[in-house]
């Protein structure tokens, strides 16, 4: 579980890294300021759900049959992806050393986790007493549905929810720049700029670690400010007016930070945002490059995700002997052109047979060079993109195996190339013995391999034949064939 949160918390970082640089480079100067602090509340919350989705895509547990496109050997069989030979079920002998300071790693973490959460948990009740203290103690006012607080301390105007927090300070004010004061923070309270910053906070203590955080939440209470600074400044006497006001009313003193004030330390970029040009209404399409950032993300961690057999197996039967195993039940899916029985038969397992990881992966795929493998039934029928992944769930005593088999479409041969020490010749293509709208077959091209061998004029071990597939719209698509010889020096 440890690791989980550990994995999870990397993955939400690394979302919230990417959203905010976004942000940064492309929208932070834009003056769309409600678009702009929708754009930061979504990142927050994809940055939560995006490394919990996994899509349907099992990139890891597709095995192209032959390696490599370009480099393959078909004597020796290819291993499938899922499969590791000669590794054991269970995880093997750990030494007790490493074994306790693994344990003690895992404690550290977990301890140095729970004091942050429970200081940063603190701090946020802290901060909620401090404000339910001012509202009790201070005398009220009410101006509609707000509630006017008139505080002792000398603190900038703030407000949260529909409580507004003005220092008997300001009285000195004029009446039209306290009540643009009043304004100002009431629009905060209208626009529930403080459910953000309690959403934020919350967030903010479980991952108390994460340092964007504070980078995010300080560019969260910016807009904040801009919005209100944009609908105020086009009241009353006009932007100047408003921008002198913010001048005269900066301060060095520091509010509360589950408030929304009215100065803050970013005063003077907020009177340049005030005098700024509006950006332009197309400018809004930058926001759309969320869209391929989210699904860049998600394939991402889907990839990340894909569950490796092996290792889900491992953790389900850290004490279970795999020799004690047998094969459950054995369900095929994916597979339209040979029906259970066939499959079974070249198989060669049944339910109850003995488990043997090595083996299943060889009866499947050929992966110790077995010649009769599943995979060979596909391959020497003109199939040569199939592509076959195993899932294993156990129970107590046996292993149950779904086979998923991903057919494609087959293929012919169409130009057969020979070259010998890398000079192209005519002169064995007729016997090798595939010829042009053949259907593609590896036994084919192991009887070709042998023939050359049989010749006694050619390196065997240099003899790679390698397929150049050519995608068509018509029923079948082609593949080129490329044997590259190297002859064998006359001995002497």
């Amino acid at each position: 579980m440890t690791n989980s949160f550990i994995y999870y918390a990397l993955e939400s970082s690394i979302c919230l890294i990417l959203f905010l640089a976004v942000y940064r480079l492309l929208i932070a100067n834009l003056t769309h300021f409600s678009l702009m602090r929708i754009y930061l509340i979504i990142s927050v919350i994809l940055s939560l759900v995006l490394p919990l989705l996994i899509l349907p895509v099992h990139w890891s547990n597709s095995n192209y049959p032959f390696g490599h496109l370009y480099n393959f050997n078909f004597l020796a069989g290819n291993q499938h992806d899922g499969y590791s030979e000669g590794q054991p079920l269970s995880p093997g002998y750990r030494s007790n050393s490493g074994s306790n300071v693994q344990l003690g790693l895992i404690i550290l973490v977990i301890s140095a986790y729970i004091v942050g959460l429970f200081y940063k948990a603190f701090n946020f009740a802290r901060n909620l007493r401090i404000i339910q203290l001012c509202v009790k103690r201070n005398p009220k006012i009410r101006d509609g549905r707000f509630l006017l607080v008139d505080l002792n301390e000398n603190v900038p105007p703030f407000s949260f929810f529909n409580y507004i927090f003005i220092s008997n300070s300001y009285q000195k004010l004029s009446i039209d720049e306290l009540q643009r004061i009043k304004d100002h923070e009431k629009v905060h309270s209208q626009q529930f700029h403080s459910l953000d910053i309690l959403f934020v906070e919350f967030i903010s203590i479980i991952f108390w670690f994460n340092p964007l955080m504070i980078y995010l939440k300080r560019s969260l209470q910016e807009i904040h400010e801009y919005i209100v600074d944009e609908k105020i400044a086009e009241k009353g006497k006009g932007k100047k007016d408003y921008a002198e006001l913010l001048l005269k009313l900066a301060s060095e003193v520091k509010g509360f930070s589950l408030s929304a004030g009215f100065s803050s330390s970013q005063i003077k970029r907020r009177i340049v945002m005030i005098s700024r040009q509006r950006s332009l209404p197309r400018q809004k399409f930058i926001f759309i490059i969320v869209v391929p950032l989210i699904i860049f993300l998600m394939l991402s961690f889907s990839y990340i995700k894909t569950p490796d057999p092996e290792t889900a197996l491992t953790k389900q039967n850290y004490n279970v002997n795999q020799s004690q195993l047998k094969i459950g039940n054995i369900i095929w899916k994916g597979n339209t052109v040979y029906d259970v029985k066939i499959l079974n038969q070249a198989l060669g397992l049944k339910e109850g047979s003995k488990y043997n990881k090595s083996l299943i992966a060889d009866r499947i795929n050929g992966s110790s060079g077995a010649q009769d493998a599943v995979s060979n039934l596909y391959q020497d029928n003109g199939y040569l993109f199939s592509r076959i992944s195993v899932q294993e769930n156990q129970n107590k005593e046996a292993v149950n195996l779904i086979i998923t088999i991903n057919e494609g479409k087959r293929f012919k041969f169409n130009d057969i190339i020979v070259k010998i020490d890398g000079i192209v010749t005519k002169d064995l293509v007729n016997e090798i013995g595939i010829h042009k709208g053949d259907l593609f077959s590896k036994a084919k091209i192991i009887q070709a391999i042998r023939a050359l061998v049989a010749t006694g004029k050619f390196d065997p071990e240099k003899i790679n034949p390698k397929p150049f597939p050519n995608v068509t719209t018509e029923e079948f698509d082609n593949v080129d064939l490329l044997f590259e010889l190297t002859k064998i020096s006359n001995k002497k």
